[in-house]
C-alpha cells in the first residue's frame, strides 16, 4: 500500500509524558479482583491510532455528524451504530479501512446506543424506546456482500423485570455475558437520592422472544451526577465500561465487579482525549471493544442533538473518532 494511503488511514496520536504517568498509576490498580483471571493487556495511549475510514456512503464519511455510539468486534470487523439515523457501520479493517453502510428496520426516532456480536445475531440497545432489537448477522453479512439498501428486519425483544422508560439517560450500552449466555444492559444514569446517582446493569435471561431480569439490578456508584457509564465489554472474564464526565471532560476504562457494582480504573484517558478534541476529533467517546488481537477500540459521538427527523447527518464541527489502542510492547 502507498505510503500515503497509510498516512490517511492510522495516525498515531502524541500524547504528553504525564498523561503516560497517568496511565501508569491507573494499570497499577489492576492486581486488585480476583486472581485466576488473566491479566489485562498494558494499554498503552502513547501508541494510540486514530484510524481513517472510506465509506461507501458519503454520507456516512467521518466529516459527518454520525452520532456513533455502541461498538463491537467480531472475526475482524467491527460493528457501530449511527445512533439516529437507522445505519449499522461494518468498519472492514483492510489495510485501508471500508465502512460498509446496512439500512436498519427500525421505529422511527430511534436512538441506538449499544451493540454486541455473537457468531449469530447483533443486539442493539434503543435509548429512546427502552429496547432491545436483535439482527441475524447472516442477513446482515449478505447485505454487506450484495450492497443491498433495503433495511434489514431486526426483532424487538420484550423486555420482563426492567422498569426503564424510553427518553434520554436510558440504555446505553450492551455486552454479553459468555459464561452465563447473560445479557448485560446497561442503564446510563439514574438518580438514587438527592444530589446522588448510579449507573445499573441489567443481568437478562433469553427466553424465546424476552430478556427476563435474573436477580437484582446492580447499581454502580458514580462520583456525582456529572459521570455516567456509556458502553460495555466483556474481556477475560470481567466486564469493562466506558466512565466519563461532562462538564469536565474526564474519561476513564473501568472494571465493574458482577456482585457488588465496585468499580476499578484500569485505564485513564482524560489528557489523550482533550489532545485530540483540540485536533478537531470528537471526544465524547461511548463505544468500546477489545478485538482478538488484545488492542482496544474507542468510538466517539461526534454531535448533541434532540430528536431528528433528517434521513442522513449533516457536516459537522468535530470528525467522528474511530481509536485503537495496543498493548504496551513487551
Amino acid at each position: 500500500m502507498p505510503a500515503e494511503d497509510r498516512r490517511h488511514t492510522r495516525r498515531r496520536v502524541r500524547v504528553t509524558r504525564s498523561a503516560l504517568l497517568l496511565v501508569a498509576a491507573a494499570l497499577g490498580c489492576r492486581s486488585a479482583g480476583d486472581p485466576s483471571l488473566a491479566p489485562l493487556p498494558a494499554w498503552d495511549p502513547g501508541r494510540a491510532e486514530i484510524v481513517e475510514w472510506r465509506a461507501d456512503d458519503s454520507a456516512f464519511a467521518q466529516d459527518r455528524a454520525l452520532e456513533a455510539s455502541g461498538l463491537d468486534e467480531l472475526s475482524g470487523n467491527l460493528y457501530l451504530v449511527s445512533e439516529k439515523y437507522a445505519r449499522l457501520l461494518v468498519v472492514e479493517l483492510a489495510p485501508v479501512p471500508v465502512v460498509r453502510t446496512v439500512r436498519l428496520a427500525v421505529p422511527r426516532h430511534a436512538e441506538l446506543e449499544g451493540i454486541a456480536a455473537t457468531s449469530r445475531t447483533l443486539l442493539i440497545c434503543d435509548e429512546a424506546h427502552a429496547a432491545v432489537y436483535e439482527a441475524r448477522l447472516a442477513v446482515v453479512e449478505r447485505a454487506v456482500a450484495s450492497g443491498d439498501r433495503r433495511s434489514v428486519p431486526l426483532r424487538a425483544l420484550k423486555l420482563r423485570g426492567v422498569a426503564v422508560r424510553g427518553g434520554k439517560l436510558g440504555f446505553e450500552g450492551i455486552e454479553l455475558d459468555p459464561q452465563s449466555g447473560d445479557v448485560l444492559l446497561l442503564l446510563e444514569r439514574s438518580h438514587a437520592a438527592p444530589g446522588s446517582c448510579v449507573s445499573t446493569v441489567f443481568r437478562l435471561r433469553r427466553r424465546d422472544d424476552e430478556l427476563v431480569l435474573r436477580g437484582a439490578p446492580l447499581p454502580v456508584e458514580l462520583a456525582d451526577c456529572a459521570w455516567r457509564l456509556t458502553g460495555l465489554e466483556w474481556y477475560r472474564g470481567r466486564l469493562l465500561a466506558l466512565r466519563t464526565q461532562f462538564p469536565g471532560e474526564r474519561y476513564e476504562v473501568i472494571t465493574i465487579d458482577l456482585a457488588t457494582g465496585a468499580a476499578t480504573v484500569v485505564l485513564e484517558l482524560t489528557e489523550l482525549l482533550r489532545s485530540l478534541a483540540a485536533a478537531g476529533w470528537g471526544n465524547n467517546v461511548e463505544g468500546i471493544a477489545v478485538a482478538e488481537d488484545g488492542a482496544l477500540w474507542l468510538a466517539s459521538d461526534n454531535a448533541v442533538t434532540g430528536t431528528i427527523d433528517d434521513a442522513l447527518p449533516p457536516q459537522a464541527a468535530e470528525r467522528s473518532l474511530l481509536l485503537r489502542i495496543p498493548g504496551a510492547a513487551p
